[in-house]
């Protein structure tokens, strides 16, 4: 049994179809509230903008990345109902390798949004009202450049 085992390993590795190992460099998991999360999004967000880097750092451990300029990117939204309780599993994901493979098929294009977006499409901001809404002098009628009958 043994020796068919590393035939069987030989021939997947002479076929290309090395298995690979994963390890997991950094795991966070817990609650955060709504203010922080954005934050850490927004601090990655400006190292992608930037050269691609980006750090990430807990008490113990501390992991530098160099995104490429065309990663792979996956966001997916789960829903888990069990009994009368529903969970929810937001993941964005960005996934690249040391190999140069450039990978030029379309990307599907994904428009992300929220509810204060689209209420403010349909309703007029303060700022909007106070540009339609007449200058004082204009409301009473006048304008200060106008010509005055008295003088």
């Amino acid at each position: 049994m043994t020796g068919s085992l590393g035939a069987r390993q030989l021939i997947r590795l002479a076929c290309g179809l090395a298995t690979m190992s994963e390890e997991t460099l950094l795991s966070v998991e817990g609650p955060h509230d709504r203010a922080t999360i954005a934050a850490y999004f927004r601090q990655v967000a400006e190292g992608l903008e930037g050269d691609g880097s980006v750090t990430f750092s807990t008490d113990h451990d501390e992991v530098s990345l160099t995104i490429p300029e065309m990663p792979e990117f996956e966001v997916e939204i789960e829903q888990e109902t069990e009994d009368d309780e529903t969970e929810y599993e937001l993941e964005f994901e960005i996934e690249w390798s040391t190999a140069d493979h450039a990978d030029e098929s379309a990307a599907e294009t994904l428009e992300i949004g929220t509810e204060a977006d689209e209420s403010a499409a349909a309703e007029p901001s303060a700022d909007d009202e106070a540009q339609q809404t007449p200058e004082a002098g204009e409301a009473e009628g006048g304008s200060d450049t106008e010509t005055d009958e008295n003088h």
